[in-house]
Order: C-alpha cells, then structure tokens, then sequence
C-alpha cells in the first residue's frame, strides 16, 4: 500500500498511474496488443503462476551466456567491489528497494555487464535487476515483447519524461522491493565524458515508498567491442585484446535528504510550490549522482586496473 505521502504527490500532480497509462495504450494491430498485454504483466508477475519460471529462463539463459560470452570473447575481465551490490541483493533481511545506475557505453551494456553476476544469482528473477530499455529497439515484435518482458526489461520511449509508463513501472518494482537498473544518461555515450543525467532516476528515488539504496557502478570496454558507427550492428569481442573493466562504488543513502523535502513540501500551500520545490530537490538529487558516478570513473583510472585480480567469469 502507498504511504499518505507518496498518496498526496499523486493527488497533487493529477498524473495517472501505470493502471491508467496500460489502459489508453493503442490495440489496433497485434504488435499493440501484445505489447498492452506484457506491460500488464509487468506489473503483478507475482500473482502469476507462470510468470517465474519463465522469467527464471529467460533471465537466467540469458547471464549464464553473457558469462560465457566474457569468458570466450574477452582477453581479460576485470571486476572490483561486485560484493558491494550482491550482498545487499542476497540480504534476506534486506527492507529497501536497491538501484543501480551506470554509465552507458554501447547497445549491449545490458545484458553484457550483468554476466559478471555469480552463478547462484543467474537463475533468481528475485536477484536480477529490473532495467528500463528502450522500447523503439527492444519491443519491436510480439515474440521479442514477451521475450523483453520476461527478462525484466521495462519499456522506455525517449523523450517522454518522467512521468510515462516505463517510470510508473519502475515506482511499482520499488514498491515491491525490487532492484531496479537505470542508465541515467538516456542515451549510448562513447564521448568518454559523461552526459547530464536524466531526471527520471530522480523521481524514483524521491517518490519510492521506502527511499531505495543507491549504488553507482562503473565500467569501460564496450564501446571498442560494440561502437554506434559501424555498418552492421553487430558486437565484435576479441579474445585475444577486448577487456572489460567494472567498478561497483558505494552506496548511497538519500534517507535523510528526502525526509527533509518532506517535511518542507508539508508546509507549502499550493500545488505550484510544491512542483517548484519537487523539481529543485530532483535536480538536486540527479546533480549529486552525476558526481558520485563522475568521481567513480575518475577513481577507475586505466592504471588502477593493473592492481585488481583478474577474475574468471564462467
């Protein structure tokens, strides 16, 4: 159940709920009627008894390959600090949702770097991200709707904002206490700075019923094995010279900080200073993790890598 204060936001911004947004979507053709349909799924797979095991295959078929796909097609797969997220995500005791954000260097970063995960997770839908993905090149036919959808995969439309369906979906996974993945950059950036991230990273963290963990991971290698300008879009991994290298940081607690906004939205009277100050904290808040995830690739410089042990990725 929603908590009054994440019933008062909705109340004040008069914005429907993913309910709401699944039920105007268009079912003219099949392609619309089977993407209406998984998004439904999407959102209660608990209540459905088919639902885990085949989300099990799907998420589970598809890490074990990326795994093999690191160990075969890369020279050399370095990994730092990965128990900083597995040992919250394994936590029984764990009563907060988690999200990740990365940078984003190449089309296949997901599923790719999650072949890093251990063996014993691969085949937990309860230990696999939920990752927001863009619809126009995941979702493109029934078979790969079901496919996407079964691989926790939400459906993201670009230039949307932050109050469309796919971040709806994302607030309800938080509420369940789900891990959740986003690129807060938006786009594949192989520039080699990274760009301003988008505010929808902010909204889940401030409106999740229970402020969810934050843990910044960092990685490079991709964008060689998998660059935007090529003619066929095809990954080309080298065994004998692509490396990857990733960095999980520490998390981030924003407990403290959304209390405080809170309280300081409690005390407006119109809904025009609320939306004021709820845009002010959001910039606030994705500022802070363009920092944390900037200072965590300055921290990964090429040198550092030579010190961390190479680990075997089957």
């Amino acid at each position: 159940m929603a908590t009054d204060s994440n019933q008062r936001l909705s109340v004040d911004r008069c914005r429907p709920g993913a309910a709401e947004l699944i039920s105007v979507l268009p079912r003219d053709t099949r392609h619309e009627r089977s993407f209406a349909y998984w998004a439904d799924k999407q959102l209660a797979p608990q209540g459905l008894w088919w639902w885990r095991p085949l989300s099990s295959a799907v998420v589970g078929v598809s890490t074990t390959a990326m795994g093999v796909l690191l160990s075969l097609g890369f020279k050399r797969v370095v990994v730092e600090g990965l128990h900083k997220l597995t040992d919250i995500i394994e936590d029984p005791l764990r009563s907060r949702p988690v999200i990740t954000i990365a940078n984003h260097e190449s089309t296949l970063d997901d599923p790719i770097m999650w072949g890093v995960m251990p063996m014993r997770m691969r085949w937990n839908p309860d230990y696999s991200r939920w990752t927001l993905g863009a619809r126009e090149l995941l979702y493109k036919n029934p078979v790969l709707n079901g496919f996407f959808a079964l691989g926790q995969t939400i459906p993201t439309v670009r230039g949307d904002g932050i109050y469309q369906l796919a971040v709806e979906i994302g607030l309800r996974k938080l509420a369940e206490n789900k891990w959740v993945h986003v690129f807060p950059e938006g786009i594949v950036n192989q520039s080699g700075r990274m760009l301003r991230f988008k505010w929808g990273v902010g909204r889940l963290i401030m409106e999740s019923e229970r402020t969810p963990v934050v843990i910044p991971m960092y990685f490079r290698g991709m964008k060689e094995v998998m660059p935007l300008r090529q003619k066929v879009p095809l990954p080309h991994p080298n065994p004998f010279k692509s490396e990857l290298f990733l960095r999980v940081g520490d998390a981030v607690d924003f407990t403290a900080q959304i209390k405080k906004w809170k309280c300081a939205r409690e005390k407006l009277l119109t809904v025009e200073e609320r939306e004021r100050l709820d845009e002010r904290v959001r910039i606030e808040i994705v500022d802070q993790l363009w920092g944390t995830l900037d200072k965590l690739k300055a921290e990964s410089a090429p040198e550092l890598a030579n010190n961390i042990v190479n680990l075997g990725i089957s």
